[in-house]
This record gives C-alpha cells, sequence and structure tokens, in this order.
C-alpha cells in the first residue's frame, strides 16, 4: 500500500461525516435560533391575541421563553384580565417536556413549576363574577360533536406552586378573604400505562384568612381504581370570623355570631373507586378540637336570644367510613358547656341590624340553588349513596363520652323565671350500635341553683334501643319550678314552698326484639315523696308586668287581701307514694298497659277550697258553658281510640291520711257555706280504674264542729254498689241554710243529726235505684227560727227513730220507721190576717222572692181578710186519701212503724185574722201511738193527752191508720172547760157581740172507712153570755141572740152536735170547710128554720100542725107533736110561738064537702037513734043507709019520677048531690081556718103559758106557705 492510498483512505471517513454533521449543525443552530431565538418573540403575540379572543379578556404576557434543548418553556409576567384590575397575575411559569413524548406519543412533561400566582375573584353582585365575562364567552361558543374516543393520555412529573396568593372580595356581602404563602406539590399525575403504579404525592400548604393549613396525600387519579389518602391540618381556624362569612348564607332564624372560638382539625381522608361489584370505600380518621367557643343566636327559633359555648370540645379518635355506614369515635370530651336563652320580644328582633328576606336571596347565587346533575358525580358513588338507603343502618361505636356542663339558664316568656341548671355530668363508656355488644353503662348527675340534685346511672344497648336506670331525685323545691308553668297554665294553686323527691328504677326498649321482648317503658320500682307542701290558690288578675324585682310588692300585695286567694290552700307536712310500678307500650300507639302502686300516704293534709259565685274552683275561671255567650266546649270523641287500645290497668293498694283537715265554702249561694272537718283519719284501699272492684273504705272525723262521721265498708263504683256502716253523731245541720234559703222563710239556727246504721246502696247496670238502711237515726237540737225576726217557731229536743229499716227500689218504697219518740217539742201556729195558717208560708212561692214572717201578723193591707167560709181549711187527710188515677202509677209505698211517744210538747196557737188577736196555749201534750202498717188492717191505737192554757183537760183517743190504701180513723177526741172570754174576738168579729162569760167543752168523733166519712162534733156550752154588740163590718146579719136563746136551755146550755159526713174521693171534699159550713147553717138554720133546729133532728116537723082537709080538729100525731113542741118551748122560756090558721081552697074544698055529707049522714042516725051527734059513729056497712036518710031529710034539688017523686038514686048520685049543696065559699074557708088555730092555741095554753102563744090572723091560700114540703091545711108557726 503506497502512502497516497492511504492518505485518502483517512480523507475518506471525515469526509463522509462531515456533511451529516454540517447538516446536524446547522440543524443545531436551525434549532436553536427558531425555537430559541426566533419563536419566543413571534409567539408572544399569538398567544396574547388568540387567548384574549379566546376569553374574552385582555392577557397580556411580558415574556416568553424558550430552551429548545432542555425542553423548558417559560412564561413570565402572564396577567388575564384588565391591565387595571388583573383576574389572574403569575410571576412566572416553567414547563420541562421528557422527550418521552415522543415515543409515547402523548405529553410528558418532566416538570411544572408556577412562582407567585396572584388569584383576584371578585363577586360583583349575587350571580355575576369578574370573570363570568370569561364563562359566557366560553359558554356561548357553539361546539363541535366529537366522536367518542378514549381520554387523552399524558404525564406530568413534579407539579410545584410557590408562594400563591388568592383573594375573594364581596361586593354582595362586603366581605374579603385571603389565602397566601399558597404551596402546592403535586410530583406526578398521569394515565399512561407506563406510569400506573406510581405514587402521587400532593401536598398543599396555605394560610388561610391568617390560619395554617397543611394537606398532603397521594393519589392515582386516572387508574382503574381511584385511591387517594388526604391529609389535612387546619389549626387555629378563626370560628367568628368564618361564622361571621357564612351567615348570610344562614336560614334567618338560625343566624348566628361566635365571639370566640377555635378550630384544630387533623383528619386524614381516604378514598378508593373499585370495580364493581365492589364497594367504593371511603374512610375519614382522625380527630378535631374546638376550644373557648362562644356563640350568640338573636333569635333563635322557641328559644329567642341564646348566648351558649363551652371550653372544650375534643373528638378522638375519629374513624369513619361514610359508604358502608359506619363510623367509630375513641372519645367524645365536652367541657365547660354554658347555656343562656332568653325570649326576645318581636319588636326587639326587628331593631336588629341583619340582612332582610330579599338581601339574604339575593346573597346566594343562582346556581347554587339548582340541583347538582347526577352526570356531574361519580356514577359509583351516586349508585353507592343511593343504594345505602336502602342498606343496613349505620354501624357505630363510641369509646368514651364526657360532658360536663356549667350552667344551663333557660328562660321563656313567662315573667318568673326558671331555675337554673347546674354541675352537670354526663359519663357514657363502651356504646356500640352493634347487636353483639355489652350494654354501656352510663351516668349523670346535676344540681339546680336550689340545691335540688339528680342522680342517675343504669346501661344502654343502642341496638336493641335498651336502656335501664337508676333515679334519685331529692331536694326539688317545688314553687320556683311551677312559677313559670302558674303563667301559661291555669293551675288553681300557686305553690309558696314544698320539696320534691322521686326515686325510681325503670327500663326502656324503644324497638321491639321479639314477641317477649316487646317496644315498652317499665318503672320497675319508685317512690314519690312530697315534703312541707304548702299551695295556696292562684291569684286572679296578675299582670304579666310583675316580675322577679317585684316579689316584694306582691308580698305587701298579699297581707291586704282578704277572699278566696287567701282562703284557699292546700298544705302538708308528708305525702309518701310507695311502691310504684308501670309498664308502658311503646308499639303503633303508645299508651299505658299498667300503673301500680302499694300504698299513698298524707299526714297532715289542710286543704281549704272554695267554689266562686259562677261555679269557678278556686280562683279559676268558671266553666265555658257558664260564661255568657259561650258554649261548652266539645269534646274529641274517644270512641275509635277505645275500640282498638286496650284501656290502661291503674291500681293502688292503699290510701291512707291521717291527722287531715278539710274546709269548703261555696260562694254559689248567698250566704256562703261552709263546711269542714277536722281529725280526719281515711283508709281506702283496692283502688283503680277498674271499676267493678270493690273499694274498701274506713273514715272516722269530726265535721262541722264537735260532729262524728264514721263510715267503714266498701264501695263499687261500676255498677255502683255500697255497703257501708255509717255512724253520725251530733252533725250540725246549720251548714245546708244557704241551700234552702231562697226557697224558705225560715232560719235553721240548730239542727244536729243522728245515725247508727248499715248502708246498703246499689244500681244495676240494667235496673233501678236499690237502697237500704237500717239502724238507728234521728234529729237532735232541732230551732227552728222565724226568718223576719228570729223568733221561735219550731224546736224540739230530740227526735229519734229506733229500729229503722228503710228500703228504696225503684219506685218501690218499703219503709219501716221503727219506734218513733220526739221529746220536748215546741210549734208555733198562726192565723194570719189573710186568713191563712203561717205553715202555708213556710215554702216561697218564687225563689228569692221576699220573706215574709212566721210567727207575726202581715199588714192587713197587704193581705185583704177573707171570710172563713170562703177559705176552706186545708184538707190534708183527704189529699192523702186521694188515689191517683194514672195508667204508669207508681207502686204503693209500704210504710209501718212500731210505736210513736210524744212528750213535753207545746203549741202555741194565735189567730191574727181577727181583731184583737186571739192566742190559746196547748201544753202538756204527751201521746203514744201503737205500731200499725200500710201491709196489715190493723189501725193503730192513739192515746194523746195534754191541756189548754195549763188548764183545759185535752184528750184524743181511738184507732188510726193513715198507711192503708184507703184512710181510716176513729178517733174521739175532748176537751172541757175552755174559757169562752178567750174567744171574745172571735164572737166580736164574726157575730157582733163580745161575751161575757161561758165554758165551752167538746166531744168529737170522727170515723173514715173506705173513703167515707162520718163524724160528730158534739159542742157543749154553759153560760154563753153575749155582751154589748160591736160594731164589726164582718158580723153576720143573721140574728145571733135569737140562735143562742134558741139553742140554750134553761139551765143555761147549749148541747148541739154537728154530724158530718162525706166522701173523701171527692176532690172538693173539705172536712174544715163542711165544719165551717155547719155551724154557718146551724145559725142560718135558726132563722130559716128554726124547729127543725129546735127538734135537733134536722126537721121542720115542730114548725107546723097538719089538719086534715076540711077538718079542724087536732089529730092524734099532731097532738103528739104539740107536746114536743110546748117540751121544747117549756125548756127555753125567751121564746114566744106565733100560731096562723091556714084553709088550702084546693084541698079544703073537698074536704068541706066530704065533712058536709059526713055530718048529714050523722045527723040523720043522731035522730034515728036519739045520740048526740058527736058520739055518733057511722060504720062502713051502714053507710049506704044513713046516706038514704041524710038524702031524703036534706032540702035539696032532686031529680024526680013521672009522678013527682024523687028517685031512687044510686049512693055515688045522692052524695055527689049532697056535696053540691055544702057551703064552701071563702067565709067558709076562712071560718075552718080559724078554727084550726083556736085548736091549736087551745092546746097549747094548757101547756105553756097562754101569753107565749099569739094567734095572728088566719089565711086562706098558699101565699106565704113555708116551702116545708107538708101539707097546706096546717096551723103555722113562728118563734119570736
Amino acid at each position: 500500500m503506497t502512502v497516497a492510498s492511504s492518505s485518502d483512505s483517512a480523507a475518506g471517513p471525515l469526509s463522509r461525516w462531515r456533511r451529516p454533521l454540517a447538516v446536524v449543525a446547522g440543524l443545531a443552530a436551525l434549532w436553536t435560533v427558531v425555537p430559541g431565538m426566533w419563536l419566543p418573540g413571534w409567539i408572544r403575540p399569538q398567544i396574547e391575541k388568540s387567548a384574549s379572543e379566546a376569553l374574552g379578556t385582555p392577557v397580556a404576557v411580558q415574556a416568553v421563553q424558550i430552551h429548545p434543548w432542555t425542553g423548558v418553556v417559560a412564561l413570565d409576567g402572564l396577567a388575564i384580565g384588565p391591565a387595571a384590575a388583573p383576574m389572574l397575575r403569575v410571576q412566572h411559569v416553567e414547563a420541562q417536556l421528557s422527550l418521552e413524548s415522543i415515543w409515547r406519543f402523548a405529553p410528558v412533561l418532566r416538570r411544572v413549576s408556577v412562582l407567585k400566582p396572584d388569584v383576584w375573584v371578585e363577586r360583583q353582585s349575587a350571580d355575576r363574577f369578574n370573570f363570568s365575562a370569561v364563562l359566557d364567552k366560553l359558554t356561548a361558543e357553539p361546539k363541535t360533536p366529537k366522536p367518542e374516543s378514549e381520554p387523552a393520555h399524558f404525564a406530568v412529573f413534579n407539579i410545584e406552586l410557590h408562594d400563591g396568593l388568592i383573594r375573594y372580595t364581596d361586593r354582595v356581602l362586603n366581605q374579603e378573604h385571603r389565602i397566601d404563602q399558597l404551596h402546592i406539590g403535586v410530583p406526578f399525575v398521569s394515565n399512561l400505562p407506563s406510569f400506573i403504579n406510581v405514587d402521587v404525592k400532593p401536598q398543599l400548604s396555605a394560610r388561610v384568612d391568617g390560619s395554617p393549613l397543611s394537606i398532603k396525600g397521594d393519589t392515582l387519579p386516572f387508574a382503574e381504581g381511584l385511591r387517594s389518602a388526604v391529609h389535612v391540618k387546619w389549626d387555629g381556624v378563626d370560628v367568628p370570623h368564618w361564622l361571621a362569612a357564612a351567615q348570610p348564607f344562614m336560614p334567618q332564624p338560625w343566624q348566628m355570631q361566635a365571639s370566640d372560638g377555635r378550630l384544630d382539625a387533623d383528619l386524614t381522608l381516604k378514598f378508593e373507586e373499585r370495580k364493581p361489584p365492589a364497594v367504593p370505600k371511603l374512610s375519614i380518621e382522625g380527630g378535631l378540637k374546638l376550644n373557648k367557643l362562644a356563640l350568640n343566636l338573636p333569635h333563635a327559633p322557641a328559644l329567642g336570644l341564646v348566648d351558649a359555648g363551652w371550653q372544650s370540645l375534643e373528638i378522638q379518635g375519629l374513624d369513619a367510613q361514610p359508604l358502608e355506614r359506619q363510623v367509630k369515635l375513641g372519645a367524645v370530651l365536652l367541657d365547660g358547656v354554658n347555656w343562656r336563652s332568653r325570649p326576645v320580644a318581636a319588636a326587639a328582633l326587628t331593631g336588629q341590624a341583619k340582612p332582610d328576606a330579599s338581601q339574604r336571596q339575593a346573597a346566594l347565587p343562582k346556581a347554587a340553588s339548582a340541583p347538582v346533575p347526577a352526570s356531574s358525580a361519580s356514577p359509583a358513588l351516586a349508585k353507592t349513596a343511593a343504594s345505602a338507603d336502602k342498606a343496613t343502618p349505620w354501624a357505630w361505636s363510641l369509646g368514651k363520652l364526657r360532658i360536663g356542663v356549667a350552667r344551663l339558664d333557660i328562660q321563656t316568656e313567662s315573667q318568673q323565671a326558671w331555675p337554673a341548671i347546674e354541675q352537670v355530668r354526663v359519663q357514657v363508656d363502651d356504646l356500640s350500635s352493634q347487636a353483639s355488644a355489652k350494654p354501656a353503662a352510663w351516668q349523670l348527675a346535676l344540681r339546680d341553683e336550689h340545691d335540688a340534685s339528680l342522680l342517675a346511672q343504669g346501661h344502654v344497648q343502642a341496638a336493641k334501643q335498651w336502656v335501664d336506670a337508676q333515679l334519685n331525685l331529692s331536694k326539688v323545691q317545688i314553687a320556683p319550678w311551677l312559677a313559670p308553668v302558674a303563667e301559661a297554665l291555669p293551675l288553681p294553686l300557686r305553690i309558696e314552698q314544698g320539696q320534691l323527691g322521686v326515686q325510681a328504677q325503670l327500663s326502656a326498649r324503644l324497638l321491639a326484639g321479639s314477641a317477649l321482648e316487646p317496644a315498652e317503658v317499665r318503672l320497675l320500682s319508685g317512690r314519690v315523696s312530697l315534703n312541707q307542701l304548702d299551695a295556696r290558690a292562684a291569684q286572679k288578675g296578675r299582670e304579666k308586668g310583675q316580675g322577679k324585682g317585684q316579689e316584694k310588692g306582691r308580698e305587701k300585695g298579699k297581707a291586704a287581701q282578704v277572699g278566696q286567694a287567701l282562703a284557699d290552700h292546700v298544705r302538708l307536712d308528708d305525702l309518701a307514694l310507695d311502691g310504684i310500678q308501670a309498664q308502658l307500650d311503646l308499639s303503633a300507639a303508645p299508651a299505658l298497659r299498667t300503673l301500680a302502686m302499694d300504698k299513698l300516704s298524707i299526714s297532715k293534709l289542710d286543704a281549704a277550697i272554695t267554689r266562686g259565685p259562677r261555679g269557678e274552683w278556686m280562683g279559676m275561671a268558671p266553666p265555658a258553658a257558664d260564661q255568657p255567650g259561650q258554649a261548652a266546649p266539645s269534646r274529641p270523641s274517644t270512641k275509635a281510640v277505645a275500640n282498638t287500645t286496650p284501656a290502661p290497668r291503674i291500681t293502688l293498694a292503699a290510701l291512707q291520711c291521717s291527722a287531715c283537715q278539710f274546709q269548703f265554702k261555696d260562694q254559689t249561694v248567698t250566704p256562703a257555706a261552709q263546711f269542714e272537718t277536722h281529725q280526719t283519719s281515711l283508709q281506702l284501699a283496692d283502688l283503680g280504674n277498674d271499676l267493678s272492684r270493690p273499694i274498701s273504705l274506713e273514715l272516722d272525723t269530726l265535721a262541722q264542729g264537735k260532729g262524728r262521721l264514721q263510715l267503714k265498708g266498701s264501695v263499687k263504683p261500676q255498677p255502683l254498689l255500697v255497703d257501708a256502716r255509717v255512724k253520725v253523731a251530733g252533725l250540725d245541720l246549720r251548714a245546708v241554710q244557704p241551700y234552702i234559703d231562697p226557697l224558705v222563710n225560715i232560719t235553721l239556727a240548730g239542727a244536729k243529726a243522728q245515725a247508727d246504721g248499715q248502708l246498703n246502696l246499689q244500681i244495676p247496670p240494667k235496673g233501678n235505684l236499690q237502697a237500704r238502711y237500717k239502724g238507728r237515726m234521728g234529729l237532735s237540737d232541732v230551732r227552728v227560727l222565724d226568718r223576719v225576726n228570729d223568733a221561735d217557731f219550731l224546736s224540739w229536743q230530740n227526735l229519734s227513730l229506733d229500729g229503722t229499716d228503710l228500703a228504696l227500689n225503684g219506685d218501690a218504697v218499703d219503709a219501716n220507721l221503727g219506734r218513733i219518740a220526739l221529746k220536748d217539742f215546741y210549734g208555733r201556729l198562726i192565723i194570719n190576717p189573710s186568713g191563712q195558717l203561717n205553715v202555708a208560708g213556710i215554702m216561697r212561692h218564687e225563689a228569692g222572692a221576699q220573706a215574709r214572717s212566721l210567727t207575726t201578723p202581715e199588714p192587713a193591707a197587704s193581705a185583704p181578710a177573707a171570710k172563713p167560709a170562703a177559705s176552706p181549711a186545708p184538707t190534708p187527710a183527704a189529699s192523702q186519701a186521694q188515689p191517683v188515677a194514672t195508667a204508669s202509677a207508681k207502686p204503693t209505698p209500704k210504710l209501718r212503724w212500731q210505736q210513736i211517744l210524744l212528750s213535753k210538747g207545746r203549741v202555741d196557737f194565735t189567730d191574727n185574722f181577727i181583731k184583737p188577736n186571739y192566742s190559746a196555749r196547748l201544753t202538756q201534750i204527751e201521746g203514744d201511738v201503737s205500731a200499725v202498717s200500710s201491709t196489715k188492717p190493723e189501725p193503730a191505737t192513739v192515746k194523746i193527752s195534754g191541756a189548754v192554757d195549763d188548764a183545759a183537760p185535752l184528750s184524743i183517743t181511738g184507732q188510726l191508720h193513715p198507711l192503708g190504701p184507703k184512710l181510716y180513723t176513729d178517733i174521739q177526741g175532748s176537751a172541757k172547760g175552755i174559757e169562752l172570754t178567750r174567744l171574745t174576738p172571735y164572737a166580736s168579729r164574726y157575730a157582733g157581740y163580745a161575751i161575757e162569760k161561758g165554758t165551752l167543752s167538746v166531744n168529737v168523733h170522727y170515723k173514715i172507712d173506705g173513703g167515707k166519712l162520718e163524724a160528730s162534733n158534739q159542742v157543749f156550752l154553759d153560760q154563753l153570755t153575749f155582751g154589748e154588740k160591736t160594731d164589726s163590718p164582718e158580723a153576720t146579719k143573721l140574728p145571733v141572740l135569737f140562735a143562742v136563746s134558741l139553742l140554750k136551755n134553761s139551765r143555761g146550755e147549749i148541747d148541739v152536735n154537728l154530724p158530718i159526713s162525706g166522701s173523701l174521693d171527692d176532690p172538693e171534699f173539705s172536712v174544715g170547710g163542711i165544719i165551717w159550713r155547719v155551724i154557718v147553717n146551724l145559725i142560718t138554720k135558726a132563722v130559716t128554720a128554726p124547729f127543725a133546729l129546735l127538734s135537733g133532728g134536722g126537721s121542720d116537723e115542730l114548725g107546723y100542725v097538719a089538719f086534715d082537709a076540711g077538718q079542724a080538729d087536732l089529730s092524734a100525731k099532731a097532738q103528739q107533736a104539740l107536746n114536743t113542741l110546748a117540751t121544747k118551748l117549756a125548756d127555753r122560756p125567751a121564746l114566744k110561738l106565733q100560731a096562723t090558721g091556714r084553709a088550702d081552697p084546693a084541698v079544703d074544698v073537698e074536704g068541706l064537702r066530704k065533712l058536709h055529707v059526713e055530718t048529714l049522714m050523722r045527723a040523720a042516725k043522731a035522730k034515728s037513734t036519739g045520740q048526740a051527734i058527736s058520739e055518733v059513729q057511722i060504720a062502713p056497712e051502714e053507710r049506704s043507709t044513713w046516706l038514704a036518710a041524710a038524702y031524703k031529710a036534706a032540702d035539696i034539688k032532686k031529680p024526680r019520677n013521672l009522678i013527682g017523686l024523687a028517685k031512687t038514686l044510686p049512693d055515688s048520685e045522692m052524695e055527689a048531690l049532697l056535696k053540691n049543696a055544702a057551703a064552701v065559699g071563702p067565709e067558709a074557708l076562712r071560718t075552718l081556718a080559724n078554727q084550726r088555730g083556736d085548736q091549736v092555741k087551745a092546746y097549747l095554753s094548757r101547756k105553756l103559758p097562754p101569753e107565749r102563744v099569739l094567734l095572728t090572723a088566719s089565711k086562706v091560700g098558699n101565699e106565704g106557705l113555708a116551702d116545708d114540703k107538708g101539707p097546706s091545711t096546717r096551723v103555722q108557726f113562728e118563734i119570736k
């Protein structure tokens, strides 16, 4: 090889590489110059122009740097927005491109760095920001639909942001927020396959409004399963600042302010989204602290102004997995809690400076109110959240809970303050929602400002919603706790003092586990005590303006009050309710199932209750139905509830009240009625709401002073059944006076009830009331006064009914009154000027009418006197005997008594109907009435004795049966030697004459049998002598003196029997009326029919002497009548007799004719026989002979035959011719009348002095003839 050839061979390779190297060098120079030097200058305005057009706002870049050999691209001085107020400014942005982008066909950035970014966000209106125009520009451009494809691949490493600043200005809410010292580091973000397993560890630190915030974590955002872990640490967060920022977004009632509070958060959030069916996983771990919180809610609903806060709140060991519905808390420690709330008036709220509704609405962005589209969230997460609602409940656990409350002060609208709660301690350990977890122990302790305490402890199992507790509540002052309630509720009592204590052991299961584990609350044992209670009636009309500061003023006002507010009270020393057990069913319809109590003990109860004038109780408002214009409130129907919910079973084994006293004042009557008991001992057993169970009852009390009331037995409320021993001794009944006061004119000045017997009372479900009382009963020390002048009206020392057996079965009455004894009794009987008895005025005709005196006369002008004849006496006997003729007549009562004894009776009688007054006193009344029964026919024997004015003996004897179907009476009564001078007022008023002397004796006999009355009233007047005539307008016009003379015998005695008869079934029959009519008729009869009165037989036969027609001779009967008349007149020397002969043409003419025929016949016989004419008697068989003889001798015109001789005629024709020839003219009749008068005078003159028998002119005809239905052919008598 030659040298040249070797040289050529060396240059050959160089020459081969020189061109490529030159090309490379040229390209390198071009790469250096074009991208590194020329391109930045060219691209900067392109960037500004394109970006400004795309964003619709100026975009400025100070410089663009491209380092082609290192792949670094940088921008300096980037600004977006108006130059005066840019929205974004970045001092320097740098990105380094990796060569791997070439073969990865995707951008791969090795590093991205942002230095001092400055972001300014300005909220200009409710939904407009300073960048809103940019968003409008971007959203306004039409979008070209793109085919579906895989997401673009990229990889970015080492993302860093240094010293960033974010400013937020809210022109609407006038707020500013600042995030400075912002540092962000993201080492890697990639979705390229080669970098899938590379962890990304993001970091963030900043100061948020001065509070340091640090966030660190890892994320693989674009792997198949997204996994993220973020650690957030934010210390010293200024709670007042952030609450002030969020206040406009809060609902108005819950807008709150904070004056203090610092939040420390140390949380780690982990999220992993896995392929289905795996469930995404989200966990939150860490802890929170919120210390020294002080909140203020100016107008919280139902609370008003609230100041609340605490010293420390720490949540430790938080482990929450929301998607799996699990949360664990290691500890929750809350201490130093203070709560103070006060109601705030609406007027005060309106004065606070706060945004109104329109401002708050304007402050909310419109987009915020729109619902978030479902597509914007993770589909898996949305699906998980939707299914979570149907999944199992949350699983949670709490290792330790400690709550310490320094003070709870909650007030309402009440002017009286609620007591504050202090020193509250709550402790719970190992609480879990797991069904297998053991019950967690808990404790609660608290006190109030009045030293009351509550201690409670027990266990709780959340899964079964079960809790048990032991409670001990002691020293609770009732007054301060009830004072606010009294203003809101119409409580009848105001508690002045009293301590409450409660001990209880209970368990509650809110969720049913099985049939043996129902949802219920059980009180296993309990006790309630109440000590030193003093409650008074709530004051009416208390003003709401009275607050605590006015307590002293109210106390002074109490001292001046007199009336119901101070009278009504309830006081007691001790009350204890022991052995309480209860079961409350918490199923679909919560209801009390059982309530059992062993014993309720009350010691030294003192209760006083007043019923107001309108029926209100203890100062409460009267019932709505009693108020004018208001109807009674309707009650909701409980029928449906009663049909579906069984009634609870409530029992109280025993109730005992010892050393108690009660007062009751009823102001619905005037004057107010008052009842009181003291030293009361009450014991009840077996009480409950099962009304079919009997209740044992034992009561022993002093009542109405020294009266005693004892009850011992049992009471079954439904159906009502009472079986009790009743003992009453000296029970004062005067308290009932106000109830009867509007109805009567009497005052019950004294009355004491006595009783000792067995009472049975029953009302069957479908039957009538059944009652029975067996034993003794009575009334003692009874004194009834005239209400007007307090004069004695009625009284007795003792009325007793011994051996009483009273039974009532519906309308059927069976009463055995036993032995009745009335001792030392007195009655006042008066006839008023109106003629009525004072007993008729006991009842008022109209309630509330003016009272009438029962012991003094009424003014005559107000009650004009009526004649007794117009006012017949009442007929109690008749009214009793009247049958009730109705279709539905009640059954006849069965009545009986064993004996009635009367002793030491007195009755004062005054007649004010006449002037001057008449008075009489019935004294020394003693009596005995034997047994009688309405079911037996045997009457009672009556023996009653007494005296009139302590002198004239009075006696009543006989038999009486007032209880039978028909009244039976056979009674004799007598009174002897009653001085008639006492009756002078009567005689002066009615007879017109005073009585100078005389005595009265009466014997009466009344017999009533079968409704028929037969009575005789034998009146004997001795030496009745009238005095001077009085000028009485009411005196009778009848000749009283004449009647007395007619009745008085020669010894100065008048003996009159006044018989009475009639039917008691006659509704108009009146015994008193008949007696008066008999007396009046007696005097009238002395004038109109004196002979009937004189005869004593009620007949007028002595008023005349009858003669046969045409005769003037006295028959035997006439002579007998004249003998009787003469005897009567001989015994009454003051009387004279006038006789008037009378002839009646209608009768005597025919009589005279017959007498004329008889005289002719007797004359013919006398002539033939030679006898005196007065001795001649014609027998019937010879009548025809002597008639023919008389006819033959008579000088009369006779019928003759043909030869002129008198014809022989029949007897009848002969008699007729003789009669026609008789003288029967007026003179013959007058002569007949005179003859009759002469015959009578002559006869009587032989028995009476002739001067006592006077003849008057005879009369022919019937003129002036007495209508006595006697014969008109008479001599008429008249007494003078």
